[in-house]
């Protein structure tokens, strides 16, 4: 008696019968395909068992024979039933060459009246191969606990979350108030309201003295020489004095308290250094780096205080302990450095006072005139009038005031007109004093013309402030995701 997984079965005349044991389940000998072609007997296989009736045994073979003469592919094609779901996924092309080749061996067999037992054992294993490959009908999958559901969220969201503030500018509070950058800046200067004005880190007396001679020059002149000149000569001497006055001591305000244009700090925080110690035994310093500025090529150092390198016509002011875009100058009678966003109104205070201190210098004087020949008083009686001694007070402080300023408006003028800058200046003056024979450095920043360096300078926008000392610091609350979880 045979096992039933070496069961084997022999194909005889119709008075045989079949081996005994356990025989397989019929579905084993009919299995059945989900999809056929239709009209194409071929393309369902039929294994079945041998009838004792010979008519059967011979539509067997007729179908076999068809079925080997047939060259309609096994699978259905394009004018078939509806598509296979996804899950169902068609045999391999393998399969279905060993299919073909496991009918011809039986069709072979059963023409030279063999059985099962006699052929070799690759025939059989081809049919136990053809048996199993009934493909069930098509089912939903059913998810499995290890693998996760289609219905849920993915691990990753490349979408970030809707947050107010974001994530990426948290700002920075202690104690429930806002951190504002002022309070996080490492300078000398002084800081006021809230970080909106600020002075330089110079002591303010110069600036409060110079304030102060500009208050008392214009107070005294309208107190006296200008009520005179309002009610004897023409209100419009007063007028143009005053708004004069008015455009000096608005400008000389906004210059002292105005950013300068203090560049951000810590953007070069590791920056390249030389193969080789220096030949002196010095301090190793940053690489300089070389940028080219229209025809010529701008050499930019690195602050290390402020670990960033500089912009061409930049500068440090140790006063300050700033990096300073486009410096001029720290000027003390402003308490501030003078800097590209602050250089136009400089300019307008020199021009202004100049232009002020000129015509109380000459409004004075001619009221002084003016009491001595129409009022026919004598100088000195002219002197005690109470209109007299303020003028004459305006004319001394005017006068002595003048020179400075209208040297310093002459100076800062010419550099307009070819469009450097006063460091610029004096780094030239010293090389012409160490190479006296040769020539003067290039500018590239000239625009060729006096006109359009005037334009370039005064006409430019103030931009705004690198420092933005008045907003909020902020912070990046955003967290690296690390991947799912294990």
């Amino acid at each position: 008696m045979t096992s039933p997984r070496s069961a084997s079965f022999v194909i005889q005349p119709a008075s045989t019968t079949h081996a005994g044991g356990i025989q397989p389940s019929a579905s084993f000998f009919r299995p059945s395909r989900p999809y056929s072609r239709p009209g194409s007997p071929s393309s369902i296989i039929d294994i079945g068992i041998p009838d004792h009736d010979e008519s059967d045994q011979q539509h067997e073979f007729v179908s076999l024979k068809r079925m080997k003469q047939s060259r309609e592919p096994l699978l259905p094609g394009p004018s078939g039933p509806p598509s296979v779901p996804h899950s169902y996924s068609p045999a391999p092309s393998r399969s279905a060459t060993r299919l073909v080749r496991t009918s011809l061996d039986r069709v072979l067999s059963i023409s030279r009246g063999l059985s099962f037992d006699s052929t070799p054992k690759r025939h059989s294993h081809a049919l136990s191969t053809t048996a199993s490959m009934s493909i069930p009908p098509p089912t939903s999958p059913s998810p499995s606990p290890s693998s996760p559901s289609l219905s849920e969220p993915p691990l990753f969201n490349p979408t970030p979350p809707s947050h107010s503030p974001p994530l990426r500018a948290v700002p920075l509070t202690i104690t429930n108030r806002p951190v504002r950058r002022w309070e996080q800046h490492p300078s000398r200067n002084k800081f006021l309201f809230n970080g909106r004005l600020l002075t330089g880190g110079d002591t303010p007396y110069a600036f409060l003295a110079s304030f102060t001679i500009v208050l008392g020059i214009a107070g005294v002149w309208f107190s006296t020489t200008a009520v005179w000149w309002w009610l004897n000569i023409s209100p419009a001497v007063s007028v143009v004095t005053g708004y004069l006055a008015l455009i000096t001591i608005s400008t000389m305000i906004t210059t002292a308290t105005t950013d300068p244009g203090i560049l951000p700090r810590n953007l070069d925080s590791d920056p390249p250094y030389p193969a080789s110690s220096p030949s002196d035994g010095g301090v190793r310093a940053p690489m300089p780096r070389d940028l080219k500025v229209r025809s010529d090529v701008v050499r930019v150092k690195y602050c290390p205080t402020c670990k960033t390198y500089r912009p061409p016509r930049s500068s440090h002011c140790k006063m300050c302990d700033n990096c300073v875009d486009g410096c001029d100058h720290h000027c003390q009678w402003v308490n501030n450095c003078i800097g590209r966003r602050n250089y136009t109104t400089f300019f307008a205070l020199l021009l202004s006072a100049t232009l002020s201190l000129i015509l109380i210098i000459v409004t004075s004087a001619l009221h002084l005139y003016f009491l001595t020949s129409r009022d026919h008083l004598s100088f000195k009686q002219a002197l005690s009038n109470r209109q007299g001694t303020g003028s004459a007070v305006a004319f001394g402080l005017s006068v002595s005031v003048v020179w400075p300023v209208a040297a310093l408006l002459t100076y800062h003028m010419r550099l307009l007109l070819l469009n450097t800058t006063t460091i610029e200046q004096i780094r030239n003056q010293a090389h012409k004093s160490l190479i006296p024979s040769g020539p003067a450095p290039p500018n590239p920043f000239s625009h060729g013309s006096w006109g359009r360096n005037v334009a370039a300078v005064l006409c430019r926008p103030t931009g705004w402030s690198w420092l933005d000392a008045s907003a909020p610091v902020k912070e990046d609350r955003r967290e690296v995701w690390e991947g799912p979880g294990e």
